[in-house]
């Protein structure tokens, strides 16, 4: 591993082993992002730590139903890292938690931009999948890159804050996913599931109509936008809103994505993140330009010119921070990642992708799905 890329950390065997790997391995990490949100909840809203832990506790029973095998990887998390399970579970809630105090949307927003390619529009003639990761520039350090293995579900490859057991990556079975922030203040009564468990959920699916259901089968507690892939040659752009959700899929053979509504079904839902982030549209609309502009198929140094561009500096899709802005909301991108989900590899940039080199990651995806 390149000494300047995020750590790298594989994790195997039962639920509770791979989350003994994950705490024991980035114990370090797990301490900057509790540290980063310890910040960003007070700061943002008014909570404090130790009520943000007791407010996660309240989400054990939810994770259980939904997957039993989730809360034991938290737990082998906390086990091996030295913390308590409420802090780890408090990093897996903690858009859900951000929001409780009353700052809808305000600190939830990343303001990343992501793709999905499908084979008829990339040189490979591979489903591609990227985005720029844009969030707390203090968060970087929190970050790493973990490869999981997995007995009975497909293995996985994802970039992740640690301590938290879903983000972007890619599977075994060639399923891709990528994330952008969505905010609304209207809100769902009853049972409702963190948007980072369903990351997980849609990692361990084996098709996009699996991914689909693990995202919808319960609401979510936060608005979020999954792009989806699928190595058998589809995208799925899904939003999911407060108690409902659409889907829009790349009858052109690509979807960009950035950070507000933009599905038919979800049009009339008071979109806030869109008044949180207004070059939300600038940065659509570029992605959309750089990719109907292309005359030929996508390359990969297309690609990263595309999450390289700089119109509408400093907010724009290469994300720098804004230092007009209060210290607290400046956000930059974290990192830069395109995933080719037929090869099972990784081009990863650890910083902006404008002056961060690229490495080629390959992982080998032991249980691959054959019939790909």
């Amino acid at each position: 591993m390149h000494k300047h890329l995020f750590p790298s950390i594989v994790a195997s065997g039962t639920p509770r082993e791979i989350g003994l790997a994950h705490g024991k391995g980035a114990k370090r990490e797990i301490g900057v992002s509790i540290d980063t949100y310890k910040a960003m909840f007070r700061d943002y809203s008014g909570i404090e730590w130790e009520d943000a832990c007791r407010y996660a506790g309240t989400f054990i029973d939810t994770i259980d139903e939904y997957d039993a095998d989730y809360m034991e990887e938290i737990r082998g998390i906390a086990e091996g890292s030295g913390y308590d399970v409420d802090e780890i579970l408090a990093l897996n809630v903690r858009s859900e938690i951000v929001l409780q105090g009353g700052q809808v949307g305000g600190a939830n927003s990343g303001g990343c931009t992501s793709f999905v390619l499908a084979p008829c529009m990339t040189e490979s003639g591979s489903t591609v999948v990227g985005q720029n990761w844009d969030w707390k520039m203090t968060e970087k350090a929190g970050c790493i890159i973990l490869h999981i293995e997995q007995q009975k579900k497909p293995n996985i490859t994802m970039v992740t804050e640690a301590g938290i057991i879903g983000k972007i990556g890619f599977n075994s079975a060639g399923i891709g996913v990528a994330l952008n922030a969505l905010s609304s203040d209207e809100r769902v009564e009853g049972k409702v599931l963190p948007l980072h468990i369903a990351l997980r959920g849609i990692l361990d699916s084996v098709t996009l109509s699996d991914a689909i259901g693990a995202t919808t089968k319960m609401n979510l507690s936060c608005c979020a936008h999954y792009m989806l892939g699928s190595a058998r040659g589809e995208g799925i752009s899904l939003e999911v809103g407060p108690g409902t959700f659409d889907a829009l899929y790349a009858e052109e053979g690509w979807l960009a994505h950035t950070n507000h509504f933009i599905t038919p079904r979800l049009m009339n839902i008071k979109d806030t993140s869109r008044v949180i982030l207004p070059d939300s549209f600038q940065r659509l609309g570029r992605m959309r330009t750089m990719i109907r502009s292309l005359n030929r198929k996508a390359t990969f140094s297309d690609l990263k010119a595309m999450l390289a561009d700089h119109t509408s500096y400093p907010d724009s899709i290469c994300r720098h921070e804004d230092e007009l802005e209060p210290a607290a909301k400046r956000l930059g991108t974290i990192f830069s990642i395109i995933m080719d989900l037929n090869r099972g590899e990784m081009y990863f940039a650890p910083g902006n992708p404008c002056n961060t080199e690229f490495h080629l990651l390959r992982f080998q995806l032991l249980n691959r799905v054959d019939s790909l």
